[in-house]
């Protein structure tokens, strides 16, 4: 049988594909191993080759060993997961991407978890083709009044007030974890308009608040002029949000459809490289109609880097989502009791309880 030089081509290029898809699929299975290391006990979900997958320090079993964590993976309850997890001490769950058990449960937390979606309560550490990793988001049960709480410090900060000492904190808002925690100042009602914000990445929690809050009172007095006046005269009269910038995944593999699917309309981009950290929010990510890999260009381009960049070791890619923590509202007019009593308190200490 004569082959044509048509046929000779789409065959070859349907074989440069495979090539292609196996590198990739070879480079996330070696990422996806290397983020399972460690982990203690993990829930897999999918077919048995992840069963098969072996991790220093990390036990993979079926998630149908566990019934209640099976029954909330089939349901739509992100709370119900997260409790079958921790009750069951779990460290986390794996999910098999593109499975044909996710695809027939509808809008069951299988499904969502196996296309890279955002799921309350869980923080994704990797994505890849084969499998995505998710651990229990370690913000899930903050109280809220810890979280009203950090909102009042920030406000404190902004208003010029002493940073609180550190033991002050609570412990859970000291651990050392790399993190990026934002300040916001939004205009009260009926606007609602953010009129400015700020980012720092911090050692903890706390240092990065702290950082943050202290970045953002000097970039208002640095513009004070086009802000429409001093800080502490407006800020009375603005609402303070303070969030997380949450890693929510590596991504294990560069290509642009894998990575234009893993980053969703929740997500911004980010990349760490050599010790720098760069990121776009959602906004910006997405913003006319801009694909996620462009996104990831652009950040190159900005820090002057190449596009070639974008392969190379030295970079490492993730996605990133706005977790809100807590809000301190304008106070009040004179007279009115604020009905949770937050905004009313006048030490950070006595937010924090020390």
């Amino acid at each position: 049988m004569r082959v044509s030089h048509v046929s000779r081509a789409r065959i070859t290029l349907g074989l440069l594909g495979l090539v292609l898809f196996c590198a990739c699929a070879d480079h996330g299975r070696a990422g996806l191993i290397r983020a399972l290391t460690g982990r203690g006990a993990l829930a897999v979900v999918g077919s048995p080759t992840l069963l098969g997958l072996q991790a220093e320090g990390t036990n993979l079993r079926p998630a149908s060993s566990w019934p209640p964590v099976a029954r909330a993976l089939a349901a739509a309850d992100p709370a119900a997961l997260a409790l079958a997890l921790s009750q069951a001490q779990l460290q986390g769950i794996v999910v098999e991407t593109g499975g044909a058990s996710a695809a027939a449960c509808g809008a069951c937390l299988q499904r969502s978890l196996a296309t890279y979606a955002r799921v309350a309560g869980l923080q994704a550490v990797f994505l890849s083709p084969l499998a995505n990793l998710y651990v229990l988001d370690p913000m899930r049960d903050w109280p809220p009044a810890l979280r009203s709480g950090m909102a009042v410090v920030a406000r404190r900060l902004l208003s010029g007030a002493p940073a609180p000492r550190m033991e002050s904190f609570p412990e859970r808002v000291r651990q050392v974890e790399p993190v990026e925690v934002m300040v916001l100042l939004r205009s009260s009602e009926p606007t609602h308009q953010a009129r400015l914000w700020r980012s720092a990445r911090g050692s903890s929690f706390a240092r990065a608040l702290l950082t943050a809050a202290e970045v953002a009172r000097k970039r208002w007095q640095e513009r004070e002029q086009a802000m429409g006046g001093s800080l502490d005269a407006l800020l009375p009269r603005l609402d303070v949000e303070v969030s997380l910038l949450q890693d929510d995944g590596e991504l294990g593999v560069r290509d642009s459809r894998f990575v234009d699917s893993a980053v969703t309309a929740a997500h911004g981009v980010a990349y760490e490289h050599k010790g720098a950290w760069r990121y776009l929010l959602p906004d910006d990510t997405h913003k006319s109609h801009s694909t996620p890999s462009a996104a990831y260009r652009r950040l190159c381009v900005d820090d002057g880097l190449p596009d070639s960049a974008l392969q190379s070791d030295e970079l490492r890619l993730y996605r990133v989502a706005v977790q809100p923590v807590g809000s301190s509202p304008a106070p009040q007019p004179a007279g009115h009791t604020p009905a949770d009593a937050i905004s009313g308190v006048v030490d950070p200490a006595e937010v924090l309880g020390h």
